[in-house]
């Protein structure tokens, strides 16, 4: 009798670790991927059409979607909805977040410290990585319970960076590898001493460099921009920046300044002001509103659209629509169409490179511009649709 129940755990362990996926090995294939490059009717046309509906909070890869699915991720096909392939850690501690590293990778994270980086198009796993529990773990399981999920950020920080950061702790790490590149510790909370005494209000990536805001709650935000790479100081800067500051490539960063009044751009080296530029009536000073492409700056105003030379700040076109009084919304672009709001329920789609109008297209419900990849945007439809736009 104890030979068989022997050899039944035996199998049992070897079906276990088949399920691991290792790097290299396919994860959990399903319908695979697209055979043929996705061309529906109406994509690349001029006219706006829908051509599928995906998830809330899934982001576009070529022919697929990629979506959080139980604890894991799975990418779905646009054509047909079919799984091209899931990738589940059942036996692992909480899934955390995914975030998109590049066009083609994503990065998977969990409570325990595993990191894994996929392929999208291939669903293969390229590394992992386990990352060590940072000085605040243990506060943040006993304090935040089942809200310890905003104790962690993950994002990329500058070509071929990714950082994560949890528990008092920042970890950058090499997209190619998965070896670490520079560790942080801070403190998260104030009720917590973190080593140097310095209490994190927000942190972000900007290419080159990392932007952290610090401060206990009774004293002013002061702030410090470190290297993406090693973490050394590159400069400092009084008040917050991170939550009102955009990427643009190419060395530099967009501020709206906090009354929503003036566009900032800086040199991400060493926080240089290379030009500002004045907006009337935009009442927010959410940096992620903006419209970025290679060469222009686009930003959507109560009165107008107004595209900006990002190496000068010189206006390459502005659009005013006829009507009642517009709440600007996102911009998507990607250098050659741009989509904007006409209303609450009307998409516009303008030639980005002119500021024409392409075409309008009035939904039943209230749109929200979510993202553009490639050629293809993400628009929200109410509360329960998100709709793929070209």
């Amino acid at each position: 009798m104890w030979r068989i129940r022997l050899k039944a755990i035996a199998l049992a362990c070897v079906a276990l670790l088949a399920m691991v996926a290792w790097p290299g090995e396919i994860i959990g294939q399903a319908a695979g991927p697209p055979g043929e490059p996705w061309q529906p009717p109406g994509r690349g046309t001029p006219p706006i059409d829908v051509l599928a509906e995906v998830s809330y909070g899934s982001d576009l890869f070529g022919d697929v979607a990629v979506e959080q699915r139980g604890s894991g991720v799975a990418a779905v096909r646009l054509a047909d909805g079919a799984d091209s392939w899931v990738y589940q850690r059942f036996w692992a501690d909480d899934f955390v977040d995914w975030t998109r590293v590049d066009d083609r990778h994503i990065a998977v994270v969990w409570r325990d410290g595993r990191v894994t980086l996929i392929n999208v198009a291939t669903g293969r796993i390229v590394w992992h990585a386990d990352l060590p529990a940072g000085p605040e773990d243990e506060f943040s399981r006993r304090v935040f319970d089942e809200e310890w999920p905003a104790m962690w950020e993950v994002s990329v920080a500058g070509p071929g960076s990714l950082m994560i950061q949890h528990d008092g702790r920042t970890d950058v790490l090499d997209t190619r590898t998965g070896a670490a590149r520079c560790t942080l510790l801070f403190a998260t909370c104030s009720t917590v001493g973190g080593l140097g005494g310095l209490s994190i209000r927000g942190i972000q990536s900007m290419g080159e460099v990392v932007l952290i805001d610090h401060g206990r709650e009774a004293d002013a935000i002061e702030g410090v921009a470190l290297d993406a790479e090693d973490g050394t100081q590159r400069w400092t800067y009084a008040g917050g920046l991170t939550y009102i500051t955009r990427d643009l490539g190419q060395g530099r960063m967009v501020t709206i300044d906090h009354a929503g009044g003036e566009l900032i751009v800086r040199k991400a080296a060493d926080g240089k002001i290379l030009w500002r530029a004045e907006l009337k009536g935009l009442d927010t000073n959410d940096a992620t509103i903006l419209g970025v492409s290679d060469d222009l700056l686009t930003v959507d105003t109560p009165a107008e659209v107004i595209a900006y030379r990002i190496v000068d700040g010189g206006v390459a076109w502005r659009t005013s629509f006829e009507g009642a009084s517009r709440r600007p919304g996102s911009v998507l672009t990607n250098g050659q169409v741009t989509y904007v709001r006409g209303d609450e329920r009307t998409l516009i789609k303008l030639d980005a490179r002119t500021g024409d109008v392409l075409d309008r297209r009035r939904f039943a419900e209230e749109i929200e511009l979510e993202v553009m990849r490639d050629d293809l945007a993400k628009v929200s439809l109410g509360l329960d649709h998100h709709l793929v736009i070209a």
